[in-house]
């Protein structure tokens, strides 16, 4: 996917990595470069898995994966898409942008930056799967 990555990449990459594939490898490239062919390309245009119609990339691997049965990740989807690209606002979502920004502000490389992602999104994961045993 593109290098200076931002809430859609990063969640995707966080779901590839814990739903979809765990041993996936990430390349991080310039906008306007695409994807080797050897690659599954995300979120970026004429990406394999990209934003479609009113869904961001992170809703598109979750259907294409056949995960939208899980209702932690359907709650997380939200978040996703209203950080990303808007529309219905979502509980903590301000909370959880300034602490993606802070990551980003620290990280130069998309590396470390997923590195240090990776357990936001699986606290934001385990917190929305404990309330949904509670409902």
């Amino acid at each position: 996917t593109r290098e200076h990555i931002w809430v859609d990449r990063i969640a995707s990459a966080w779901l590839i990595q814990r739903f979809i594939d765990p041993k996936a490898k990430f390349e991080w490239f310039p906008k306007g470069k695409k994807a080797s062919s050897r690659s599954h390309g995300f979120d970026y245009d004429g990406a394999e898995f990209t934003h479609t119609e009113n869904l961001v990339t992170f809703e598109v691997l979750m259907n294409a994966f056949g995960l939208g049965s899980d209702d932690s990740l359907n709650h997380l989807a939200r978040l996703i898409h209203y950080l990303d690209a808007g529309g219905v606002p979502v509980e903590g979502s301000e909370g959880i942008e300034l602490v993606l920004k802070g990551l980003v502000a620290l990280n130069e490389k998309d590396d470390r930056l997923l590195e240090l992602a990776i357990p936001v999104f699986d606290g934001l994961y385990a917190y929305y799967s404990k309330r949904s045993e509670s409902e």
